[in-house]
């Protein structure tokens, strides 16, 4: 019996020692083992074997950094599914000084803007009257495709 209720496997490039490490903790009767792999196959055999959640890291951070080349205004991201994201956005100067309302970012855009980032400070759940400001990060939630359409304004 252990003590453990989670247990991380982050083991180089040593395949085999991480294969080896995931199905000892699985015998010792750990519940949650986070594991990560080197390609999709050791992936598989991670699983089989009892892993939890396997972590990609090197493919995650190629498609993180792709993504955000292809929105240059698009700060940061949560993934929630494979089509919808959750992205802080740098406002196109062009939308200083207009609120919410009359950006009308739901109708245009079909996304919602969920929190306004401005000088460190957090805006949850703006206004629609709330008045976008030069340097303002939207907090916007929706589809991926309507995300990058709206980062990619200039």
């Amino acid at each position: 019996m252990t003590s453990f209720d989670c247990v991380i496997v982050a083991i180089g490039d040593d395949i085999q020692s991480s294969i080896l490490t995931v199905m000892l903790l699985k015998n010792l009767g750990v519940k949650k083992i986070i594991a990560q792999a080197k390609s999709k196959r050791h992936g598989q055999v991670l699983e089989a074997i009892g892993a939890y959640w396997i972590i990609y890291p090197e493919r995650d951070m190629g498609e993180r950094v792709a993504y955000q080349l292809l929105s240059p205004n698009m700060l940061n991201y949560i993934e929630l599914s494979k089509d919808y994201n959750i992205e802080e956005i740098m406002i196109p100067s062009k939308m200083s000084g207009r609120n919410l309302r009359e950006l009308d970012l739901r109708a245009k855009f079909k996304i919602n803007v969920i929190a306004i980032i401005r000088n460190g400070e957090i805006i949850v759940s703006p206004t629609p009257v709330e008045v976008i400001q030069k340097d303002d990060i939207l907090v916007s939630i929706g589809k991926q495709s309507d995300l990058v359409r709206f980062a990619s304004i200039e």
